[in-house]
């Protein structure tokens, strides 16, 4: 278990095998909360082996710098998690970007958690890892993450159609950016 960083509140987690337990929890409990904009998963996904194995995988990802997958818990305590919040689909080189994705319990909604959360892992996205662009791709009836991403300044750059497979049909997103004006590529080179 891997403490990468702490916010005000929080702690950030990497994503790890030994976290399993608490991962497979937070999603068991917000299942509902989740699936008008999550994938749907047979009821075996639900276990703790199988999240044994996704946490493996991420894990690997991580190890490859390829994601940042992150558990954040309440500072000094590991019972529930409150966010997951991940960098995905990590490029290097000359575009040093990431694409967003985040979810909070749902009995901390509008309690400050998720941007704690998401301002954590911005911060340690363009100060650590040197990251110029985050893309949040969300689903145009998702009002509230639409709100949520506009409030933390990305701005929209439109429509991604056909996005994700979801539920039968090929769903559209729009697709959101923030980038870090502050980047120097020099010291990359």
């Amino acid at each position: 278990m891997k403490q990468l960083f702490a916010t005000e509140r929080l702690d950030a987690y990497i994503i790890s095998r030994s976290l399993a337990g608490p991962y497979l929890a937070y999603e068991k409990r917000n299942r509902e909360l989740f699936r008008p904009y999550s994938i749907a998963q047979k009821e075996s996904y639900y276990t703790l082996g199988s999240f044994q194995d996704v946490a493996d995988r991420q894990f690997t990802l991580y190890e490859e710098h390829r994601m940042l997958p992150l558990l954040f818990f309440e500072k000094d305590k590991r019972k529930h998690v409150i966010a997951l919040v991940s960098l995905n689909q990590l490029v290097w080189g000359p575009f040093r970007s990431g694409k967003l994705s985040y979810s909070v319990d749902g009995d901390k909604l509008r309690q400050g958690y998720g941007t704690e959360a998401v301002k954590g892992i911005i911060d340690y996205a363009f100060g650590q890892l040197g990251l110029h662009r985050i893309e949040a791709h969300i689903q145009q009836n998702n009002s509230a993450s639409l709100a949520f991403a506009e409030h933390l300044g990305f701005q929209a750059e439109g429509m991604a159609k056909g996005y994700l497979y979801r539920d039968g049909e090929w769903v559209d997103h729009l697709r959101l950016s923030l980038l870090n004006e502050c980047l120097d590529m020099r010291s990359f080179s």
